[in-house]
């Protein structure tokens, strides 16, 4: 009789690629819902707006490098076999037409926003790291500030001296706002730097390099002179730079 059982090395290889590879699957097919979401022409240019480059700047500033390469290439991989993902239900002919250059450029696109992405990330550790004694010594300081203000009006209470202990819980009020406000202002400093990062991140990538990688692909295809593609494909800008300002958004937010 043959024996089926899974062992634990077995469940702990399964459990591993499914946690480092499920991402990637889940944003391939968020790709393909993206395109099926619709799409709204422009006029001068035969490439429509779409939700595909604001799943790609989500994937790129969220997931590591590996993981959003793998989604973009299992998405183009799905429409050179024939599944119609992309714009208008369009599969392999997409990828020698005009808009093969924003089809094939997502990954580039992807790898070096992700890269970037993860160079913030890093750069976020390391400076955490270096600066968390002196944060630490900064409660440590308050504690001790606050406990001397404690003692201040514990010993102006045992004086019986009305006006001290009122100064005395004025001064511990005053000490307890004012290191609230100095906490929460170094976090809403420390999340501004992470959303411009990631923000840069995501243009540099998605907009600038794709833009360029769709650009000279579809001039070279239609023949069209560079400056009118350029000059139609202006359109998207306005809504992709929304679109990188919330996948920045949210990394800043939640990437850490």
């Amino acid at each position: 009789m043959q024996n089926t059982e899974i062992t634990v090395p077995s469940r702990l290889t399964m459990r591993t690629f499914v946690l480092q590879w499920a991402p990637a699957v889940v944003a391939a097919g968020l790709l393909w819902a993206a395109t099926a979401a619709g799409r709204i022409p422009i006029p001068g240019t035969p490439v429509p707006i779409t939700l595909q480059t604001l799943v790609v700047m989500m994937a790129g500033v969220v997931l590591s490098r590996r993981q959003a390469v793998a989604a973009v290439v299992m998405y183009v991989a799905m429409g050179a076999c024939g599944l119609p993902v992309f714009a208008g239900g369009a599969s392999t002919l997409a990828l020698v037409g005009p808009s093969a250059g924003f089809i094939l450029g997502f990954v580039p696109a992807i790898a070096v926003t992700a890269t970037l992405a993860t160079a913030v990330q890093r750069v976020g550790e390391r400076w955490g790291m270096r600066h968390g004694r002196s944060g630490v010594h900064a409660v440590a300081d308050d504690v001790t500030t606050h406990a001397s203000y404690r003692s201040i009006a514990d010993r102006n209470h045992m004086d019986t001296s009305c006006a001290h202990a009122c100064r005395a819980a004025i001064a511990d009020f005053s000490a307890d706002l004012w290191y609230g406000y100095a906490r929460a202002w170094r976090a809403t400093m420390r999340w501004a730097l992470r959303f411009a990062a990631y923000w840069a991140a995501a243009v540099i990538g998605c907009i600038v390099l794709h833009y360029a990688c769709g650009l000279l692909v579809q001039t070279a295809v239609t023949g069209v002179p560079l400056r009118l593609i350029a000059s139609a494909s202006a359109g998207f800008l306005p809504g992709d730079l929304c679109k990188a300002a919330l996948a920045a958004t949210v990394a800043a937010t939640f990437r850490r």
